[in-house]
């Protein structure tokens, strides 16, 4: 085994089981390598003995590695572990040839326990998903490549690895994905599902974990382990009446369990996963009964809700999709592969063309933001595996068997939101009410109705302070309207944030270690951290960071920064989520500023947090605007007492708001202007270095 498959495959493991984020996976993969980890026992004992990592890192790899003198599966080496699910693992593993694969086992407890009629039904449906994936040789299907047993009962098939995220990673860390991109990923995935079809197979678990797109530009559909056949003379390896899905994405009649089910149920889950792509939420949220009983019952939403920039032919794919009687859907894949390519066409895009990545992260500044078609091959993509056994869409799968004959529609669906919410014992992760909050909280691509008021009584300068109107209340909301920030133990020049652990006089000594000027947040080329010579240097994720180095932030997850052992700092950036905005009606021409609404950094915000020491005071770098507020805000206040909240940003040099959610103008931010958020009177003032002192 060559070292760069060792370290690709580690590299790819850390980031799939978000241990760490991307630029911080690439850091330990280049620390592994100057550490000597050219081998699975070499990286066993530079993991084990942790040299240059934290304890709590060198733990959280340690369980990525397979046990010592674990039997390989094969020719097949494991090298670094996916996921685990109630059947199985996933492993990265190396081949005989020094490819890289990926390595799904059923566990032996499952697959051959004596007498037991479920453990061969796990077996067989696990032969038949490698039998299945082997037959389908399609350029967008995930492609099984091996089969086997080991010596002690563990039966194992061995996938093609992809080199990507799958589509829910690469949706949330864009917060939606352009109309182009999203048509063109269906195209591919259709195509795929088309070529199932005609094996007489209906997938029955089409969802966003089950989708990839490696760096060829290739959208690749997996995971045919619940498929099944529409031939008569089928084998039903599901008991009549069970559910199976993924509740997000099933069709009425599979969620009904009707034993007539088509390829139109996977057709609808293409329109939900569709509306999902350019909508960063599922068509239904509410708890695992409510999704399931609006997909019966309640009328699909129109997308172009949440994004206007979205076309009328795409509008109707989805609603072609995802009528509730099959009848009125897309008769068959090829039917939809045509409506695709007439959209895709009609929006000047190849059909047929690979997926190139010309934008940056989380740029929903116009329609055509993210990835699109390109007749160019694709560039790399972010590299990661298979999808997670028990991801957040997780699939489901129980009996409903066993009711009356003469049971009406109605019934059938509360007897599947009673048993479905009883198998999985909690409320689906994608409809929170955290994520409604978010959805309310954010404004998308929607500058709203213009100003109200005199621009000029706005606060001109870039440091201000959101401070608590009731006494004795110790929250600070402290932004920046810059595009770098130093950090540092002082409350003078040169440093912006004197970052300090409270009651200070009890952390004195060690904030002592913490340089005048520690580290740099800058903005320009991407948001990172950017060591300034600090003498104790700094941990970013667990990792050293260089002298003079520079670590990119992830803005799929917040990375996590040790200031000379002393103090921590969480930082998360917030992607640019709404257009550039050179004339705001009621406002002067912007000349277009260095920061705010009328800048066109691809970043919104970079948001600091304190949660293991005063949680409420909370820092952001504003180079355009965020919201602010309860659960579900860009920046939340800690122990909110409420959901609502405010957004707030620059315009031609000064700082404007609006109240958080629909459409509102905005408002000059005068000093001494009073705000509800989340439940707290804050009052803004011009930013001052007594803000950084102990709370009273």
């Amino acid at each position: 085994m060559s070292p760069d498959v060792l370290i690709t495959a580690l590299v790819a493991a850390v980031r799939k089981r978000r241990i760490l984020g991307g630029g911080a996976a690439d850091r330990l993969g280049e620390l592994a390598r100057q550490k000597g980890a050219t081998d699975p026992a070499a990286l066993r004992r530079w993991i084990t003995g942790g040299d240059g990592l934290t304890a709590p890192l060198a733990g959280r790899l340690h369980t990525l590695l397979p046990a010592e003198g674990e039997a390989p599966y094969g020719p097949y080496v494991a090298i670094a572990h996916l996921a685990e699910g109630g059947m199985g693992s996933v492993w990265m593993a190396a081949a005989p040839d020094d490819r890289l694969v990926v390595v799904k086992t059923l566990k032996k407890s499952a697959a051959a326990a004596p007498g037991s009629t479920t453990a061969t039904e796990f077996l067989r449906r696990f032969e038949r998903e490698a039998r299945i994936t082997m037959q389908l040789q399609h350029p967008s299907v995930v492609r099984c490549l091996d089969t086997g047993m080991r010596p002690d009962g563990t039966a194992f098939m061995v996938l093609e690895y992809v080199d990507s995220g799958d589509l829910k990673d690469l949706v949330d860390s864009r917060s939606g994905l352009g109309e182009g991109l999203a048509l063109a990923i269906l195209h591919q995935v259709v195509d795929a599902l088309d070529a199932a079809h005609r094996l007489k197979l209906v997938h029955r678990d089409i969802k966003p974990a089950n989708i990839f797109v490696a760096s060829t530009g290739r959208a690749k559909l997996a995971d045919f382990g619940i498929a099944r056949s529409t031939e008569d003379s089928r084998t039903m390896l599901t008991m009549e009446g069970a559910v199976v899905g993924s509740p997000l994405y099933m069709s009425p009649e599979q969620i009904l369990s009707d034993p007539h089910l088509d390829i139109r149920s996977d057709i609808y889950a293409l329109g939900a996963v569709l509306y999902y792509m350019l909508a960063a939420q599922a068509p239904f949220d509410g708890r695992i009964q409510e999704v399931l009983h609006k997909h019966c019952t309640a009328t699909v939403p129109d997308v172009r809700a949440l994004r206007p920039s979205v076309g009328e032919r795409t509008h109707r794919i989805i609603m072609g999709c995802m009528a509730k009687e099959r009848d009125r859907r897309f008769r068959e894949p090829a039917e939809l592969l045509a409506a695709l390519a007439d959209a895709l066409v009609r929006l000047g895009l190849d059909p047929n063309a690979p997926l190139e990545d010309d934008t940056r992260p989380g740029d929903l500044s116009d329609s055509e933001a993210g990835f699109r078609p390109a007749p160019a091959a694709g560039n790399d993509l972010l590299a990661t595996a298979v999808a997670d056994l028990s991801g957040a869409d997780a699939t489901i799968a129980t009996d409903l068997s066993g009711g009356s004959a003469g049971a009406t529609m109605a019934t059938r669906v509360q007897d599947a939101h009673t048993i479905v919410a009883d198998l999985l014992g909690r409320p689906d992760p994608g409809s929170s009410e955290d994520l409604q909050a978010t959805l309310a909280m954010t404004a998308i691509a929607n500058p709203g109705p213009g100003l109200d008021g005199a621009l000029g009584a706005a606060m001109d300068g870039d440091w201000i302070c959101l401070r608590p109107l009731a006494p004795r209340d110790p929250t600070r909301i402290i932004l920046w309207a810059r595009e770098r920030l130093v950090l540092g133990k002082l409350r003078e020049p040169p440093a912006d944030l004197c970052v300090r652990t409270h009651p200070i006089g009890q952390h004195k000594d060690a904030l002592m270690r913490i340089s005048r000027q520690h580290l740099a947040l800058d903005c320009a080329g991407g948001p990172a951290l950017v060591d300034l010579g600090a003498a104790n240097g700094t941990e970013v994720d667990g990792l050293p960071l260089a002298t003079q180095g520079r670590a990119p932030l992830d803005p799929e997850r917040e990375t996590i920064a040790v200031l000379a052992g002393a103090a921590t700092l969480w930082f998360r950036p917030v992607p640019r989520r709404a257009p550039v905005v050179r004339s705001l009606p009621g406002a002067p021409t912007s000349p277009g500023g260095t920061c705010g609404i009328d800048h066109d950094s691809p970043w919104d915000a970079v948001v600091l947090r304190r949660p293991d020491n005063r949680p409420e005071l909370a820092y952001a770098l504003v180079p355009r605007r965020l919201t602010i507020g309860g659960p579900g805000a860009e920046l939340a206040l800690a122990n909110a007492r409420g959901p609502g909240g405010i957004e707030i940003g620059r315009y031609a040099g000064r700082w404007i708001w609006r109240p958080a959610g629909a459409p509102a103008p905005w408002r000059p931010l005068v000093a001494g202007q009073v705000v509800e958020v989340a439940g707290r009177e804050l009052a803004a003032q011009p930013g001052e270095w007594t803000d950084f002192e102990d709370p009273a």
